[in-house]
């Protein structure tokens, strides 16, 4: 079957802002964000300092990419959780949440600066309150629909949950001193102390 010229030049250009991406995370998480030229991007990706531009008009939105890229993950695994038609469960969220946890940890086995610094210039530039407030939304639907023996507010509970979580991988990018498999860990038994509160 011939593909049309337009869809193969778009999929060569999704290609390229791909790699583009994969490449500077590469580089960021080896070198440092602010030790990574453009140039050294685009001739890693084997394109011009132009053409990079062309796709990326600063540096940093590369940064923003990668957090909304993180952000979408989220917002889509609860979105299909919400829209579920099985009858979500405080296990099924908590399972959720440490998939997360677990993907952003082997993501940032390169640079747990890397991802800080990327999580910080989301937050200076709104995205982050934008996507919690889309996090909180879905996670309130969900936790509307799960039988509890304590009437809290969903949105509480969401906000709550949310914050923990967000908390708990902060602490875990800022500390050098504990080992990978902190993250889960602690992430599992702050989840499960909230949820025994609220279920």
């Amino acid at each position: 079957m011939n593909k049309s010229p337009t869809s193969l030049r778009g999929r060569q250009k999704l290609h390229t802002r791909s790699e583009i991406i994969r490449v500077a995370f590469d580089l960021f998480g080896q070198q440092g964000f602010d030790k990574v030229s453009v140039e050294a991007i685009a001739a890693e990706v084997g394109i011009s300092r132009a053409t990079f531009f062309n796709y990326f008009p600063q540096k940093e939105l590369i940064l923003r990419e990668i957090a909304s890229a993180r952000m979408e993950k989220l917002k889509r695994n609860l979105a299909a959780f919400a829209d579920s038609e099985a009858a979500p469960t405080f296990q099924m969220i908590l399972d959720m949440v440490l998939a997360l946890s677990a993907e952003n940890a082997r993501i940032s086995q390169q640079s747990k600066k890397l991802l800080l610094e990327t999580i910080f210039r989301q937050a200076s530039q709104g995205l982050l309150l934008a996507a919690r407030e889309q996090a909180i939304l879905a996670l309130s639907e969900a936790i509307g629909r799960i039988p509890r023996r304590v009437p809290v507010d969903p949105r509480a509970i969401a906000e709550t949950l949310f914050a923990v979580y967000i908390g708990t991988m902060l602490e875990w990018l800022m500390r050098e001193d504990v080992p990978q498999e902190w993250l889960q860990e602690s992430m599992r038994e702050r989840l499960l102390l909230l949820m025994e509160g609220v279920a």
